[in-house]
């Protein structure tokens, strides 16, 4: 597995994601440099010595904005270094915090944390393995949906479902007045299936609904977006139940356990057991890898 962005990928679709949308990502971060008032050539040579940082294995940021600073102590530069490599794919980050509620960021060189990560597809193929990903897991779906997920514009999109050279299905649903797409070999199978998925709690910026935007009315209903996204637009930790939000979940550190608010009236009393069943299963999981305060290790993000 490999993180890139906000989302943990198989190493094949961490590919595809990272060269289709590189293009875009090294643009902001040039931008970024520019309005630093530094030159790209000086912040290229920052990133030659912070793959040299690297060869001995993955470090604490810290340690390298330390290492990559000025005489005078100033850690800006080495700041753009790290996002440069990063968004290029130099480098990888890695959590080397032993506890869910904590991070230690460190960084790694790419090609030796994931050897198997292969970034030689061409920005064509890339785009059509991630188009294709996103409408096998997430189809129904409209276009405005997937370039909301994939950063990708419409005309990628549409251009890599015309190579992709899988057949088309445009279905009508009710989450939508624009037709959705989906794969049509999938269509069958969704049509001749009854799932439910019962009670499920979902964590925070979990995918199932990262994965939509103008369609959201799908596990929405008539609520409201703020009862599943913060005013930033994050995805919530919310309940689930049979594929639609029925509320959210904490985590509350006096009692150490996991807490369910459930919006009224849309629960019945025997599914509301169910939840707090599930409630105390999920705090049965979390907590041994809980930390009630900040571990005092060097790397940790503040």
């Amino acid at each position: 597995m490999y993180a890139q962005n906000l989302d943990t990928l198989p190493l094949p679709l961490a590919a595809a994601a990272h060269i289709a949308t590189l293009q875009f990502r090294d643009r902001d971060a040039r931008r970024a440099v520019l309005n630093a008032g530094l030159t790209m050539a000086a912040v290229d040579r920052l990133a030659a010595q912070l793959r040299a940082l690297l060869r001995d294995g993955p470090l604490p940021h810290r340690e390298i904005e330390t290492a990559l600073a000025t005489r005078s102590g100033d850690t800006r530069a080495g700041r753009l270094a790290i996002k440069v490599a990063w968004e290029r794919g130099t480098i990888a980050y890695i959590n080397a915090a032993t506890t869910w509620n904590f991070e230690a960021r460190t960084f790694a060189l790419t090609s030796v944390a994931y050897p198997a990560l292969d970034l030689s597809l061409t920005r064509d193929q890339a785009v059509i393995g991630l188009v294709t990903a996103y409408f096998d897991r997430y189809g129904p779906a409209t276009l405005r949906d997937a370039t909301w997920w994939s950063g990708l514009s419409v005309a990628d999109i549409t251009t890599a479902l015309l190579a992709c050279g899988r057949p088309l299905a445009a279905v009508a649903t009710p989450w939508s007045e624009d037709p959705c797409l989906m794969f049509a070999d999938l269509a069958g199978e969704i049509a001749d299936s009854e799932v439910t998925t019962g009670v499920q709690f979902l964590a925070h910026e979990d995918t199932a609904l990262k994965a939509y935007s103008q369609t959201r009315s799908r596990y929405l209903g008539g609520l409201p977006q703020r009862r599943a996204f913060n005013q930033i637009g994050e995805a919530l930790p919310t309940v689930i139940i049979d594929g639609m939000v029925a509320g959210t979940w904490s985590w509350d550190t006096r009692t150490a356990s996991v807490h369910a608010e459930l919006i009224p009236g849309r629960v019945p009393l025997p599914v509301q057991r169910q939840v707090k069943a599930r409630a105390a299963a999920l705090t049965e999981t979390l907590r041994p890898a809980w930390e009630p305060r900040p571990p005092s290790r060097r790397g940790l993000a503040g």
